[in-house]
């Protein structure tokens, strides 16, 4: 855990020292039942199955149906079954995928907790009654959602103290993960409820874990169908579809907008000295560096084999110019190392068309920052150009003033 912040090891020790003792009371106050166990050995092996089913949404955020069984497990079985099945699901997929340490024990000590806290609920329910009808219902309900509460509020501290972002923009307190969580908890008390009142029910849990499964890869085969795979920046499918819907609302609405092509300098150098595998790692970290440097409505795109668009929406020919320089100062700063310590740079020629003042369509504000593009390198490569018209043989530089160098939010 060295490369955590100091309060974020703190904080994931604290969770694995909880979930140790909150799981070695469990047991002592509510050891294993023998005759439960037929149930455990069914869960663990259908919780240790799902979890090799990781579901990667488009937000870089991780769904697993494993859920649905440790709940279900946390309302029928002794904590001790509980936590069998919890270890040995995450066992499992730490033999496929290598994490660190900490990672997957924490990830262990959160389910033990919420499983515990659940379990703990669905019991004092069924305290001295027989838990039945609705208020079965009711108090496997409250259940789930104290598990995907507590679940998503522990995750987000670690990111919030692990990354150093506010636990608003950590991603798991948003309504849609947690509605996500809520549907799976649901399946999982569905099963509870089935077995119940009738074991040979619990199948018809399968239709729907089924179609949550699937609707969980729509949004990632959606993602994937319009993303560049080397870059994940969009595609120039993507990227033409939404320049043409924002040139048609710039022309309705009157506003300024402007289109980007930034060119990697001499990357046919680069894969001939040090391989196509040095080059592929040069594209990926000239990607992120534009990715970096653009703001949350901007559009990039990976346009060919070295060249990268970028659509800018709201966007005068001016502050495109300061938003492309950006770009221009992160990829400069790029530096990749051989296995000999040399150090190898990049660069990129930046070309800048505005509309409608160059093109009227996307096709065309391309077309002019490709051939600005070519002005720049003309210039001497590593610069940012406007478009500019042919002025007798020669191409006229477009020079940004120094008052539109400021910031751009």
């Amino acid at each position: 855990m060295a490369d955590l912040p100091r309060i974020a090891r703190i904080y994931v020790a604290a969770v694995l020292a909880a979930a140790v003792v909150g799981g070695l009371a469990g047991v002592l106050l509510a050891p294993p039942r023998l005759q439960l166990a037929p149930e455990a050995f069914v869960l663990l092996v259908a919780a240790t199955i799902a979890q090799q089913f990781k579901v990667k949404s488009p937000k870089h955020q991780s769904y697993y149906t494993t859920t649905i069984f440790f709940f279900a497990a946390a309302l029928l079985l002794r904590p001790g079954y509980v936590i069998a099945i919890i270890i040995a699901a995450h066992a499992a997929e730490l033999l496929r995928v290598r994490y660190r340490w900490y990672i997957q024990a924490f990830n262990v000590a959160n389910f033990i907790l919420c499983s515990m806290a659940a379990g703990a609920i669905f019991a004092a329910g069924e305290s001295g009654n027989s838990l039945g009808g609705g208020r079965a219902v009711f108090f496997a309900a409250l259940a789930g959602v104290v598990f995907v509460i507590l679940n998503h509020f522990l995750t987000a501290l670690v990111i919030m103290w692990a990354r150093g972002v506010p636990i608003a923009r950590a991603g798991t307190m948003d309504w849609e993960n947690l509605g996500t969580d809520l549907a799976l908890m649901s399946v999982g008390a569905l099963g509870c409820m089935l077995w119940l009142a009738n074991p040979w029910l619990v199948p018809l849990c399968l239709g729907p874990l089924f179609l949550i499964y699937r609707s969980l890869l729509v949004p990632t085969l959606q993602e994937e169908a319009r993303t560049d795979p080397k870059t994940e920046l969009a595609n120039m499918k993507h990227w033409n579809q939404v320049a043409q819907a924002e040139v048609e609302r710039a022309r309705r609405f009157d506003r300024p907008l402007s289109v980007a092509l930034a060119d990697l300098d001499l990357l046919r150098d680069i894969n001939n000295r040090h391989g196509h595998l040095l080059g592929d790692q040069m594209i990926r970290r000239v990607a992120e560096a534009i990715r970096t440097a653009l703001r949350e409505y901007d559009l990039p795109a990976r346009f060919g084999g070295d060249e990268f668009a970028v659509l800018m929406p709201e966007t005068s020919l001016a502050e495109a110019m300061t938003v492309a320089e950006r770009i221009r100062l992160g990829v400069e700063a790029i530096e990749l190392r051989l296995s000999d310590g040399t150090p190898v740079k990049a660069s990129v020629s930046i070309g800048v068309a505005l509309f409608p003042s160059h093109g009227r369509g996307a096709s065309d504000l391309l077309a002019a920052a490709d051939r600005a593009v070519y002005q720049a390198k003309a210039l001497g490569r590593n610069r940012v150009a406007a478009f500019a018209d042919v002025d007798g043989e020669r191409l006229r530089p477009v020079r940004v003033p120094s008052s539109a160098r400021r910031e751009v939010g």
